[in-house]
């Protein structure tokens, strides 16, 4: 796992060598064992570099291949590496190392661009080749690696995060208005958009190529629905279901297979939860030796699960570290988290936690549940989608202003307001996914961001016409003939996984030079889920208890499925209101919100007063966006 960057110009100027060694300082973070930069022709590519296989110089980056014509820097994990080496020495390819990345190089050299089809794993690399002059970007199928760059005519600057794009001093540090928009909305910031002007991320399943100012990006793989009738729940016949959990088990256990390679030991993040207790068997299964599980705890009872993870790690015989977390050290942290979330988001803060604790314990590698609730309907918002999309069914004859007059107030409860998305909507499966999703509505936005930032985008034609709206609109079309289920399944991987629980994982396990792996995100894992009826694997986490039951010691089978599902969460609401209100209010002060730009105070001031007043009425997700959107503007220096 690495950081990567770089520059390709149309005429490379030593001024482009100085910024590239800049960007490789800002990258050191994700890759403390070794750094380097390789001017090549008009390019120059950068590396950071976490050894995690082959320790040795061998692996140190920028890689060339054997005769230095195409050069690599990579950040990612290959997990099907040694089937593809083997298949590359039998067409007389010959290796240097025992990584991955030479691989991928060589793999590039045999099949081009189309190397990345036959990755398994997560990865995102530049490929510079000097035969054709070409710059090769590419980002693995969910995005669970960062690509993100910023074109010109004469030039594109690239990197594994908008810090290491900032560092080159080649691009303003002017904050994106839709950026500011969708982030109020949805509290994180989705493709297209990216926090600084101007930059863009490559899009996950994308390759994109550079060549003398021409650049064009190309969608190598799309996660297909499951497209068939939901009229008559599958399977039909008992054998028919055990054979789909014999199936998925045997998927499972191939895919934590793959994600155990590594030369240095291994974490596992351990919740009271489903996902992370399947892990930790799958991982016995696989033929994981040492493994080590850490959690998160709290003093308040009401968010702890330190007991349940407790009981879960003593069942299945494993080491168990415990962070207790106080609201002073989470204070003591918060300057290095912001600088750590990379771009703004309202999530994040876990994975902070977490990862630092298992930096501190020495792993750099970690096992994580994240996809578990997308996979097989852990959330339980899947319910309110569904209510919701049946009320916009009803009320699409309601007139939308009406709706508004009568619940668009601010005496009323935010989630009280955002049901007037229900009324009169084009599509009441996009209206349910507004009425749940969205933070603040179009008239907060107007009142809360500044009004020469607004100017500078083209007002949308009402709430419907949002970025947020825009966004989801777009997934949900994909899926337009499906059934409902497979409609929230399939947008909620692309709306809420990719762009935020997955960028907030990189970005917060990055900062501790810590690699997660997300094994319920593999790829064939993935497929094959998905081709099964959302209505078989949406319900609660069944068929993957089906799946694990054939692995799992009936006592341990009996008590994970006796617990009842909890959302992990953070006491935010105390914490802002009691232990961070010097901190916020000091954030909120006139003058610091008018020498970023990006907020008006009064209106900030007011939503703050009003939490303060009636917590539950604003929400403490509102407040702290607003908050976080301050202090990262502040941290990174960006300004309107």
């Amino acid at each position: 796992m690495c950081g990567i960057g770089g520059i390709a110009a149309r005429n490379l100027t030593p001024e482009h060598v100085t910024s590239a060694e800049a960007m490789t300082a800002a990258l050191l973070h994700r890759g403390p064992d070794s750094h380097g930069i390789e001017v090549v022709d008009n390019c120059v590519l950068a590396n950071a570099r976490l050894a995690i296989l082959d320790l040795s110089e061998r692996g140190r980056q920028p890689m060339p291949d054997g005769d230095r014509t195409c050069w690599i820097t990579y950040n990612g994990e290959c997990y099907n590496a040694a089937e593809l080496r083997e298949w590359l020495v039998s067409r007389g390819h010959v290796f240097r190392s025992g990584t991955d990345t030479e691989v991928v190089l060589h793999l590039y050299a045999e099949l081009g661009d189309a190397c990345v089809e036959k990755l398994r794993g997560m990865f995102a690399f530049a490929i510079w080749d000097s035969h054709q002059r070409r710059l090769l970007l590419a980002r693995d199928r969910l995005g669970i690696k960062p690509l993100y760059y910023f074109l010109t005519p004469d030039r594109i600057v690239f990197g594994s995060e908008i810090k290491t794009l900032l560092a080159s001093d080649l691009l303003p540090r002017r904050i994106d208005a839709h950026a500011v928009r969708v982030f109020l909305q949805l509290g994180h910031i989705p493709p297209p958009y990216a926090a600084i002007g101007g930059v863009r991320p490559l899009e996950p399943g994308h390759v994109a190529a550079w060549k003398d100012g021409a650049f064009e990006t190309r969608r190598y793989w799309d996660l297909s629905p499951h497209r068939g009738s939901e009229a008559s729940p599958a399977p039909a016949t008992e054998s028919a279901s055990e054979a789909i959990a014999e199936t998925l088990s045997e998927n499972l256990v191939e895919a934590m297979r793959l994600h155990l390679i590594s030369d240095v030991p291994v974490a596992l993040f351990l919740s009271g939860g489903v996902d992370s207790a399947a892990l930790g068997i799958l991982a016995q299964h696989a033929g994981a030796k040492m493994l080590t599980a850490l959690t998160i705890g709290f003093e308040d009872k009401t968010f702890d699960e330190t007991e349940s993870s407790r009981r879960t790690a003593e069942l299945l015989g494993l080491p168990h570290n415990v962070l207790t977390l106080s609201a002073p050290e989470m204070l003591g942290g918060l300057d290095h988290a912001i600088w750590a979330m990379d771009a703004p988001t309202v999530d994040g803060l876990n994975s902070y936690w977490i990862c630092r604790t298992a930096a501190r314990a020495g792993f750099k590698a970690a096992l994580t549940g994240q996809g578990g609730d997308e996979l097989f309907g852990g959330y339980a918002s899947f319910e309110w989608f569904a209510r919701f999309t049946r009320a916009a069914s009803r009320l699409r004859w309601f007139p939308r202003p009406l709706a508004n007059a009568i619940l668009d107030h601010d005496a009323f409860p935010f989630r009280w307001r955002k049901l007037c998305y229900l009324a009169g909507s084009e599509d009441p499966f996009v209206a349910a996914e507004l009425a749940v999703k969205i933070h603040f509505l179009e008239r907060d936005l107007a009142s809360l961001v500044d009004p020469e930032l607004a100017r500078s985008v083209a007002a949308p034609g009402g709430d419907g016409d949002s970025e947020a709206a825009r966004h989801l609109r777009h997934w949900a079309a994909r899926v337009a003939a499906c059934e409902l289920p497979e409609k929230i399944a399939y947008v909620d991987v692309h709306a809420h996984l990719e762009p935020r629980l997955l960028r907030d994982g990189d970005a917060m396990s990055m900062a501790h030079s810590l690699e997660v792996r997300p094994v319920f995100l593999d790829h064939a894992l993935m497929e094959y889920t998905f081709s099964l009826p959302a209505s078989l694997r949406m319900q609660k986490k069944k068929l993957l208890l089906d799946a694990m039951r054939r692995l799992m010691p009936p006592p341990v089978y009996e008590e994970i499925v006796a617990r009842p599902k909890r959302t992990f969460s953070f006491p935010y609401h105390r914490w802002l209101a009691v232990d961070l209100r010097p901190t916020v209010e000091a954030a909120f002060a006139d003058d610091r919100l008018r020498a970023v730009g990006v907020l008006q105070p009064a209106a900030v001031q007011r939503v703050w007063r009003r939490f303060l007043a009636h917590p539950a009425r604003v929400g403490w997700s509102r407040v702290w966006s607003l908050f976080v959107l301050q202090r990262w503007c502040e941290t990174m220096k960006v300004t309107a």
